[in-house]
């Protein structure tokens, strides 16, 4: 069997990059980092990941699985949604986009390899929070780790530091999370924001937002 290989998986996120770069800087083994492309990211995130690639000197790895319209206009094959439309994420089921663009591709890139996540140690999402939990008790999944949590670093803290090396997120100025811009989930601000600066993306929100679900049943 092949030797493990350490990967870090990298949102552009302030989390993750803060992970990242103290890795690199404590001479921890990174072998790879790896980052999911869901085609639906805000133009400066991608600017954002060539200015981290020219301040370590590496390459990130991008998977490019986001095939939004595939989806949208997929259909449900079971369920008791079955023949419709799946059209806006959360409309019928929790988020496609995110399982098909993001979580499937990179467990399918890293499974049987070691994983490091950018997990803050204050984070408020009850699933993370719980993930958190189990992983400061041992219980957690043996491949995955969570090198801000043993570090004990808040987000708070991860946005000071990459101020400090350089590298903030100017998103970061716009938003409180970052995430696609066609999310259904953004809040008002986040909606007026993505309407005020960026009105092509928000004219693609609008449209896909009020397409009616289909049903395919006879």
């Amino acid at each position: 069997m092949s030797e493990k290989e350490h990967i870090v998986s990298f949102s552009g996120g302030k989390d993750s990059t803060a992970m990242l770069i103290r890795m690199l800087e404590k001479g921890m083994r990174v072998d790879d980092i790896v980052f999911a492309d869901t085609r639906m990211e805000f133009p400066e995130l991608y600017e954002y990941l060539d200015k981290v690639e020219d301040y370590i000197g590496r390459k990130i790895t991008r998977l490019d699985e986001g095939d939004w319209d595939k989806w949208f206009f997929g259909i449900v094959k079971r369920g008791k949604h079955k023949g419709k439309m799946r059209g806006m994420p959360l409309r019928l089921y929790p988020c496609w986009h995110s399982r098909e663009a993001k979580f499937k591709p990179l467990d399918k890139y890293m499974r049987g390899h070691i994983r490091y996540l950018g997990y803050a140690i204050d984070e408020k999402h009850y699933k993370r929070k719980r993930i958190i939990d189990e992983y400061r008790a041992g219980f957690g999944k043996p491949d995955y780790v969570y090198p801000l949590v043993d570090w004990g670093w808040t987000e708070q803290y991860c946005i000071e530091y990459l101020k400090s090396k350089g590298l903030h997120n100017p998103l970061y100025d716009k938003f409180n999370r970052l995430g696609c811009y066609l999310c259904p989930k953004q809040n008002k601000k986040a909606l007026e924001i993505l309407k005020r600066d960026y009105p092509e993306l928000y004219a693609k929100y609008e449209y896909y937002n009020n397409y009616p679900l289909i049903s395919y049943n006879r």
